[in-house]
């Protein structure tokens, strides 16, 4: 069982990195804009929460940040994160690890965790972040917020500290659906205000794909499938196994390859220093033994990737559409992450129905397959299960149909337990 001891502030600010000094007291009446420190924000670091970036400030601001300056929103902070992104717990071994707002025993996800727990509680309104394998949407599951990852390519990717130019995008954290509406509106251009609309076929889990979930959340996605079918939502099984054996054969080689070839020209252009410098200066070790991974042998070969770039990456998009439309479906329905917020330190294995699984590919499980194919999802609090945890579930749609996935997960939401805000002091 979690912990019941209260969320403290200075747990909450071990969520922020930095807080612009012209709008501080907006950090208190959560109106204002987060922007995960991954994101450049004009004066304000650019850390990636490393120590190896810890003196980098831009004078320039992302696009997708100035955009939502020029719409009247105010940045107000930057929000701790995984290091460099490349995790899913935030146990971030330089600014700490971000603590989850129902239990501060527990994780709040990542890589953006920084950008849950403070919306959690209240510390803003929304948060701009990067997901390249669930970073938006596992953090939003964990700690009971919304999050958000478009098609890839829908907004401006500029001002950001890549990690996988494949399937990176900037996407959207919120307490309510109508702010991330408003703000893929800004950052997308389309500007049409989609009507929440429930989608009237959806593909659920076959009892297979349903095994790896745990058994306090699989009670909650049942629970949300029966509600759905009230509203006369047609649920249909689907396999998913086509999706999964061509993610697993593509997705970590091309992240791999390619996180060491963004991260190499990252420290060149901003500090003059090497791919080796970067793994050599960062603080946490699994991330560290990431990095030192593409370094000797066993790093991912230039032919490695390429076959899986033309070979299985296409096969894993072309899953996708069959998946769609061979059952004539709307939208995918699944929890977010196959079981709620582990232990701060579980980083290596956690437990899923009494079987020790390893961390970081059990949590990606649902969320890593459709980054890499660039479909929009969307994570949504759907009530708290046995344990007290938040539990998220994911509506993914097909790529390109980033509004009508808006419009069922508006209409989506109010049919879920409404998540009770996490106790404060």
């Amino acid at each position: 069982m979690p912990s019941t001891s209260a969320f403290t502030k200075a747990q909450a600010l071990k969520a922020i990195i930095s807080v612009d000094p012209d709008v501080a007291t907006k950090i208190a009446d959560g109106s204002g804009v987060l922007v995960k420190d991954n994101i450049a924000v004009r004066g304000l670091p650019l850390t990636g929460a490393s120590p190896a970036f810890a003196d980098l400030y831009p004078a320039y601001d992302a696009t997708a940040v100035r955009l939502m300056r020029q719409a009247g929103h105010q940045v107000i902070a930057k929000t701790n994160l995984h290091e460099l992104a490349f995790g899913i717990t935030s146990n971030n071994a330089h600014y700490g690890a971000v603590r989850n707002p129902y239990a501060p025993d527990r994780i709040a996800g990542g890589s953006s965790g920084g950008s849950a727990a403070a919306l959690a509680v209240g510390l803003g309104a929304l948060s701009l972040v990067s997901d390249t394998g669930g970073s938006a949407r596992i953090p939003a599951a964990l700690c009971g917020v919304i999050g958000f990852r478009p098609s890839t390519g829908r907004y401006p990717g500029d001002g950001v500290i890549n990690l996988s130019p494949s399937r990176d995008t900037i996407g959207i954290m919120a307490r309510a659906i109508d702010h991330i509406i408003s703000a893929d509106a800004i950052l997308s251009g389309e500007v049409k205000i989609p009507t929440p609309a429930l989608p009237k076929r959806i593909g659920i889990l076959s009892d297979k794909d349903l095994s790896v979930v745990d058994a306090p959340v699989a009670a909650v996605y049942n629970d949300a499938i029966m509600r759905l079918k009230d509203q006369g939502v047609t649920l249909l099984p689907v396999s998913l196994d086509r999706v999964f054996h061509h993610d697993e054969a593509c997705g970590f080689p091309i992240a791999l390859y390619e996180s060491a070839q963004a991260l190499a020209a990252f420290a060149a252009k901003h500090y003059n220093q090497s791919y080796a410098w970067l793994a050599d200066h960062v603080a946490s070790p699994d991330v560290q033994g990431l990095l030192k991974s593409q370094l000797g042998p066993g790093r991912i070969s230039r032919d490695v990737y390429f076959n899986a770039l033309g070979s299985d990456w296409p096969l894993l998009r072309q899953a996708y559409a069959a998946v769609f439309t061979d059952n004539q479906i709307d939208a995918l329905f699944m929890p977010t992450c196959p079981l709620t917020a582990a232990k701060i330190g579980e980083d290596d294995m956690v437990v899923v129905n009494g079987n020790a699984v390893p961390t970081f590919p059990t949590y990606t499980h649902f969320a890593r397959p459709d980054s890499m194919a660039g479909l929009p999802s969307i994570s949504l609090p759907a009530g708290v299960a046995e344990n007290g945890l938040p539990v998220g579930l994911m509506v993914v749609g097909p790529v390109g149909q980033d509004r009508a996935l808006l419009s069922q997960a508006a209409a989506i939401l109010p049919v879920f337990p409404v998540t009770p805000p996490p106790l404060t002091e």
